[in-house]
């Protein structure tokens, strides 16, 4: 029966994309797209998206896709560039919140609305994530690759050696207490990033700053209105949660900084760091990297934050992955078909193996992917029990200078030591000014 429905439920997906119907019986002209992705740099994503494209041409073999990127440091700008340029990749691969900012790029927008391609069809409901894929009544993009929350994977030998369990570390001061213990003679709870990397600011923000004040750049779950006076980055629950993780860094020293989160990874697998936050993916690259230390790696859930007498479940981002199309492709039915084709069970059954959680919610939800991916499934348990509602950056054009502006302030907190209140302030109104232009 399952295997029925299993069967019924790609057909639906191949009808909803015109797979299947006198088109399949026709010739068709050969199309090339190009498919722009960070993605491609690591190996586990790298294997699973050449296996993808070899499949795909035995589906479509009309369709050639030509796929390139940069590694995540360099991604983002060389994107801006071919943007601005109007030589940009038919598909381009990134996160809900980068969406907005690329598309403001060009007067007119830069993706193409998807709502035509997906009306009648099952994938707005079957895809996780697909609901941070609309901006400003437009759906521009498509979540059918995967996604992933953030969780600490621990050493169960560092821990049990500091006679830690893991299971007591339920809240930022259990947590904050323990990193104490496993800080010594060169050895460290976690790395930390200290660089200009947009993961020194999301590293805090999802593991603290974000947790008690339900919003970090807006408040109410960094929801609208998106206007300068509801700038929340100077809020009392941020200023703590600033000043409670550079005493984390730089009094107690339990954060071995890292100029990059390849470093920190780095510092978990050699036995530098103890714990390490990451998300589903991480377990693919350790597979990949170190397979003799999987059966040494726990994970545990982002621990609440007890602020002011009160507790606070860690709501940590949703970050799947989603691919928005050009509205300079030339052939731009032929490149939604080849993204729908990714949320079919056949396709994330391959997906599965980057590490990541594939996007499609009956395959991910079901008893064989619990069964060959154990690890990665606890993720899904951290969202349904342990975790509050799931918070995302804002979805605005203006994000990115806003996370700029934050690096700075980040940088000068945590590796700088400057006061925590006056950089927070002074941040807010650089962000205010940017809200207001």
């Amino acid at each position: 029966m399952k295997r029925y429905l299993s069967l019924v439920l790609s057909l639906v997906l191949l009808l909803s994309v015109g797979f299947v119907g006198e088109s399949i019986a026709e010739a068709k002209p050969q199309v090339t797209l190009t498919f722009a992705t960070s993605l491609y740099v690591e190996e586990p994503h790298q294997k699973v998206l050449d296996r993808l494209l070899e499949m795909y041409k035995e589906v479509a073999p009309n369709v050639t896709i030509e796929i390139y990127g940069a590694g995540y440091a360099n991604y983002w700008d060389n994107m801006t560039t071919e943007v601005m340029a109007g030589n940009e990749a038919d598909i381009m691969q990134m996160y809900p919140d980068n969406v907005a900012t690329y598309h403001a790029l060009r007067p007119n927008g830069t993706f193409i609305s998807l709502d035509s391609y997906l009306e009648g069809g099952p994938l707005k409901e079957l895809l996780i994530g697909q609901d941070a894929c609309v901006f400003d009544g437009q759906t521009l993009a498509l979540s059918s690759y995967a996604y992933g929350t953030t969780g600490l994977f621990y050493r169960k030998s560092m821990l049990e050696e500091a006679g830690i369990d893991p299971a007591t570390l339920l809240t930022w001061d259990d947590f904050k207490a323990a990193s104490k213990l496993l800080t010594h003679d060169d050895k460290y709870a976690m790395g930390i990033l200290t660089s200009s990397h947009a993961f020194v600011v999301s590293e805090w923000v999802r593991q603290l700053a974000r947790i008690p004040s339900n919003g970090f750049y807006f408040p109410d779950g960094e929801t609208g209105p998106y206007t300068a006076e509801r700038i929340n980055v100077n809020s009392d629950a941020v200023k703590w949660a600033a000043k409670e993780w550079q005493d984390y860094l730089l009094v107690d020293k339990c954060g071995k900084p890292a100029p990059d989160k390849k470093d920190s990874r780095e510092y978990f697998w050699h036995g530098v760091a103890a714990f390490n936050h990451d998300g589903p993916w991480f377990i693919g690259m350790t597979e990949a990297a170190y397979p003799d230390l999987m059966d040494d790696i726990g994970l545990i859930p982002v621990p609440a934050v007890v602020y002011e007498g009160e507790t606070y479940k860690a709501n940590p981002s949703n970050y799947p992955i989603v691919s928005s199309i050009s509205s300079n492709c030339e052939n731009p039915q032929e490149a939604f078909d080849f993204l729908a084709w990714m949320a079919s069970e056949e396709a994330q059954r391959v997906v599965a193996d980057c590490g990541m959680i594939p996007s499609n919610r009956e395959f991910s939800s079901s008893e064989e992917y619990a069964k060959d991916h154990a690890l990665a499934t606890v993720f899904n348990s951290f969202i349904g029990n342990q975790y509050d509602k799931l918070v995302n950056d804002p979805p605005i054009a203006q994000l990115q200078a806003l996370q700029q502006v934050m690096i700075d302030a980040t940088q000068a907190m945590f590796a700088g030591g400057e006061d925590v209140s006056t950089t927070l302030d002074e941040a807010a109104e650089a962000c205010k000014d940017i809200m207001n232009k």
